[in-house]
């Protein structure tokens, strides 16, 4: 289709694919018609297209001209989106368009350098403060306060006073910059009609005992006047913030108790987290069963808690998601943690939402005495999660080695344990040895992270003796340490029956005398195909590529989405051509597998395919490409 051709709002989506598709071919001009044309369609993955190469291709003096079509909003509207697409590259532009004599001009530069909070632009920006339009210095001040950068601070206090909306710019700027210079500003506007609610919001963001103070005493002052949900709110999350329990202005307590029944369930709940934060012992009861109905998530200690380290213990006699909280709070305050307490709940089976927390106290409990509670709290956990303890355990190396004759341990728990505080040695080995070959399994499969212990093993002579029974945990060491040697056992064992587990093993070591047994097995609708894809790309070499390139071709859509990312990996520039063709492919994980080919060999064609692969409407595909191009 050439670029004169009819206009595109008129044209079929398949029409103005094509159109895309051709852009990198067309001479320059041309190629600036057809994005212009583009851009008036309204789909809105053909637009996103043509805007990203429109963001690549289009000169600057073109890319001003379109900020000033007062009389095309299209044009104007894409020259900014443009400008945001560019990213950095775009700053400097963005910098000369501020000092532009349309006002319009300026406003739209101004919204870029929000966009891109790119920290270069606090001085220009501070000089359009003073900009004669109201609508850009509102902007502006906008853009300062998503910079972050206190300096600016005196320049936005002068606005306080100012027009309504200018006024308000400021608070939220303010308010944005996190600055306690600004708080006795702030305050003085809380009962402003206009400004109060965006004041108290402000505060709430800064922080500190000083906002605390002006929300606390505005809402005593006013409480029957302002909107107490949201003053409350912003109370308790200013108050959970504090680096310690404050001292509350006078008659804080007492009006915070009396709402503590209020009707509304929002306001309740707020209340709750300011009196745990004051630590009211008189309402501390009441004010859990609250937060315990609002927050539900065990690995994450609410913030009203953070400083209440005398509820430790209450916490974790509790059985419900309290007891993870106090769990929590124990790893945050482990020298006064109630080891008694602690002793008494590991005994118990853990909930598996508790499981965290207590391994978060226990990796900070480093007191002797928890020492055998931990062991016995280590044997009752289930096989599959007792490795998560292994570096607790070590952590506490000294303190539990005294403990490891102990009658409450099997054979087969001290063996491990001997394993995890000590590493690798003889009498270890020994030990291991002779255990019968089911109870060496289960303690290889809690031992493979020690690498020294693992390749001093007899493994040949177990895979002799049993080469079914003893290659799984086998094959994970294998995988785990590069146990090369061991891979001809593995292409035995799959070549009499195809085993998830060895196809992965053998892909991981990268066994390249196993390509010809893997694409033997190949076969669409087998279920190992995903698997033997996976590990034929890790190998890598001229066969597996081969199998590869064939699968990527077979017409199965979901075969050869696996295998383009497979031949990904391993792809040299032999397969570039492949990428080039499949650019265009319906299945968005394959074009992010073309970029990532086409942007590993940097040809002058593979640039040309990226710039293609920048406009892809799945901005995962566009950004890969982009970021190709850019390096």
């Amino acid at each position: 289709m050439a670029p004169n051709g009819p206009d595109t709002s008129a044209t079929s989506w398949q029409q103005c694919i094509e159109l895309l598709d051709e852009l990198p071919s067309l001479p320059l001009e041309g190629r600036l018609e057809a994005i212009e044309r583009l851009l008036r369609n309204p789909s809105p993955g053909i637009r996103t297209r043509s805007l990203r190469m429109g963001a690549a291709a289009i000169p600057d003096e073109r890319l001003k001209e379109y900020l000033r079509s007062d009389a095309d909003d299209v044009l104007r509207n894409a020259g900014v989106e443009m400008l945001k697409m560019r990213g950095n590259r775009g700053f400097s532009l963005t910098l000369q368009l501020l000092r532009d004599e349309d006002s319009d001009v300026v406003l739209q530069a101004v919204l870029v350098l929000t966009h891109l909070r790119d920290p270069r632009a606090l001085e220009p920006l501070r000089s359009v403060l003073h900009h004669p339009d109201p609508n850009v210095v509102q902007e502006a001040i906008v853009a300062i306060g998503q910079l972050g950068d206190a300096r600016a601070i005196p320049d936005l206090l002068g606005f306080l006073e100012s027009d309504v909306w200018l006024q308000l710019a400021a608070v939220q700027a303010l308010g944005n910059l996190r600055s306690p210079v600004a708080v006795p500003h702030l305050k003085q506007l809380l009962t402003d009609f206009m400004a109060g609610p965006m004041a108290a919001e402000a505060l709430a963001r800064i922080g500190g005992l000083n906002a605390f103070r002006a929300l606390a005493l505005h809402w005593l002052r006013f409480r029957n006047e302002v909107d107490a949900e949201t003053v409350l709110g912003l109370l308790a999350h200013v108050m959970e913030g504090l680096a310690r329990t404050p001292q509350p202005p006078d008659g804080l307590l007492e009006a915070l108790v009396e709402n503590l029944d209020n009707d509304n369930d929002t306001i309740r709940e707020a209340v709750a987290r300011c009196l745990l934060v004051l630590a009211n012992s008189s309402t501390d009861a009441k004010s859990l069963d609250l937060i315990s109905t609002t927050h539900r998530e065990a690995a994450v200690l609410p913030a009203c808690l953070h400083h209440r380290k005398d509820l430790i213990g209450q916490l974790i006699e509790d059985s419900s998601i309290r007891r993870s909280w106090g769990f929590l709070l124990a790893a945050r305050f482990p020298k006064v943690a109630p080891l008694d307490i602690i002793a008494k709940a590991l005994q118990e089976p853990p909930h598996p939402d508790q499981l965290g927390p207590i391994l978060r106290a226990l990796s900070k409990l480093k007191r002797a005495e928890i020492g055998q509670a931990m062991l016995a709290f280590y044997s009752r956990l289930p096989q599959e999660q007792r490795a998560t303890m292994h570096p607790i355990l070590k952590e506490h190396q000294k303190t539990l080695a005294a403990f490891l004759q102990d009658d409450s341990l099997s054979p087969l728990d001290r063996i491990v344990l001997k394993g995890v505080l000590h590493g690798s040695s003889d009498d270890l080995i020994a030990d291991l040895v002779a255990l019968s070959a089911e109870q060496r399994r289960k303690a290889l499969g809690e031992l493979l992270d020690i690498e020294d212990l693992m390749r001093a093993l007899p493994w040949q002579d177990w895979l002799d003796q049993d080469a079914a029974a003893n290659a799984p945990v086998a094959a994970e060491f294998a995988a785990r340490c590069g146990a090369r040697e061991l891979a001809p056992e593995f292409r035995a064992l799959l070549a009499q029956s195809p085993e998830p587990y060895l196809v992965r093993t053998l892909g991981e070591l990268g066994d390249r005398d196993s390509v010809a047994l893997l694409v033997g097995l190949l076969e669409p609708g087998m279920p190992l195909e995903s698997l033997i894809l996976e590990s034929l790309g890790r190998i890598g070499g001229p066969e597996a590529r081969q199998a590869l390139r064939r699968a990527t071709s077979s017409g199965r859509p979901q075969w050869e989405r696996m295998a383009f990312r497979a031949l990904a990996r391993c792809a040299t520039e032999e397969d570039d051509q492949i990428f080039h063709a499949a650019i265009h492919h319906t299945d968005w994980n394959v074009r992010l597998s073309c970029a990532d080919v086409l942007g590993r060999f940097s040809r002058p064609e593979n640039l040309a395919a990226l710039a293609q692969l920048a406009a892809d409407p799945v901005p995962l595909v566009a950004q890969r490409a982009l970021s190709y191009l850019e390096a």
